[in-house]
């Protein structure tokens, strides 16, 4: 079967529309009010609405749509012309479901002048399809979006009380910042002693092995049907 087949029978109910309507309404209005706050209040409200509860909401919406148990998976493998079609379809369709909602939060914070928090949120494209990928290759869809959602909420967060109650942060654990908490990064940016660019190195190298990982371990997962 084509690609562009492939792809299509994954967008297939990528976007609940009922669903997706209620979180991008609760999502975007709560960006543009924290936003707007951040002159007064500082960037905290901002960074913990959008990258511990509302992103990470949305990133189990859109990637539990490709954890799939073994017996769909195995349909998909039979009718896809094997697993390299559909593990990169997969990767495509949290890129294109991703999207919209990251993009969107982003432009938004652009508009408002906070550029740092615009790239801190374009990172989170790339980082979230690598653990949507890697655990779909290795988890079910229960079991995965729990995952999912631990590694792009729990963890952040506990970076965030990690800044707080060190004061000064460097070396692996710095680099880690980085990679699960891009924004809490920013915010914190002047207690974090590895450079932006080294820790958004860190961030783009790790998502890009993370997905070859998933691209492996997919391959070499035996599915029952």
């Amino acid at each position: 079967m084509p690609m562009w087949k492939a792809v299509k029978w994954y967008l297939r109910g990528l976007f609940p529309p009922v669903t997706t309507a209620v979180l991008f309404l609760f999502m975007f209005g709560t960006a543009y009010f924290s936003l707007a706050s951040i002159k007064n209040q500082g960037p905290g409200q901002f960074v913990t609405l959008m990258e511990y509860i509302f992103l990470p909401v949305y990133g189990v919406l859109i990637a539990s749509h490709i954890m799939r148990d073994s017996r769909t998976t195995v349909f998909e493998l039979s009718i896809f012309n094997g697993p390299a079609t559909v593990y990169w379809v997969r990767v495509l369709i949290v890129v294109l479901g991703l999207a919209p909602g990251i993009i969107g939060i982003a432009t938004m914070s652009w508009l408002r002048g906070y550029n740092s928090f615009a790239i801190s949120l374009l990172l989170k494209l790339p980082v979230y399809t690598a653990f949507a990928a890697i655990i779909a290759s290795i988890l079910d869809s229960l079991a995965g979006s729990i995952t999912f959602f631990i590694l792009t909420s729990a963890i952040p967060m506990s970076f965030r009380v990690l800044i707080q109650n060190n004061g000064s942060t460097g070396g692996i654990m710095g680099l880690l910042a980085y990679i699960f908490a891009p924004m809490t990064s920013v915010e914190f940016s002047r207690a974090l002693t590895i450079s932006r660019t080294m820790g958004y190195a860190a961030l783009l190298a790790t998502s890009l092995i993370l997905v070859l990982l998933g691209y492996v371990a997919f391959l070499g997962r035996e599915y029952s049907p």
